[in-house]
């Protein structure tokens, strides 16, 4: 070999290892930062609904966009208004069969003004 052969199959020069590595890091970063992404979306919008609200027989319901499932709101309702379009926090309580769905309501996430349906509309 010559020298400047042999200098070069020692250092891995030509080879693209440097470029592969990179490669490699920017891959792994690039999947941890949609895994963290993930969680985040999972942990603070997991628990929420979105639709408008609406009276029901029981008091207040919200008819959710994500399942078009109506809920009764339980828990801090106090700033929730019929005919107002609203993204709650909270969870899901469980119910006995044929009683209606139940959302807890542990935070108003968001208001999004008056809804497209006229109050009370079902």
């Amino acid at each position: 070999m010559t020298p400047s052969l042999t200098a070069k199959a020692q250092t891995g020069a030509g080879c693209g290892c440097k470029t592969e590595v990179v490669g490699i890091a920017v891959g792994i970063a690039a999947g941890g930062a949609a895994l963290g992404i993930g969680a985040y979306y999972a942990i603070h919008h997991g628990h929420s609904l979105n639709g408008c609200v609406v009276t029901g027989p029981g008091g207040l319901e919200l008819q959710n966009q994500g399942d078009e499932q109506t809920y009764a709101l339980i828990g801090e309702t106090a700033a929730i208004k019929p005919g107002e379009h609203f993204r709650v926090s909270g969870k899901k309580e469980k119910t006995n069969a044929g009683a209606p769905r139940q959302f807890l309501v542990e935070k108003l996430a968001k208001d999004y003004g008056s809804c497209a349906l006229a109050p009370g509309a079902r």
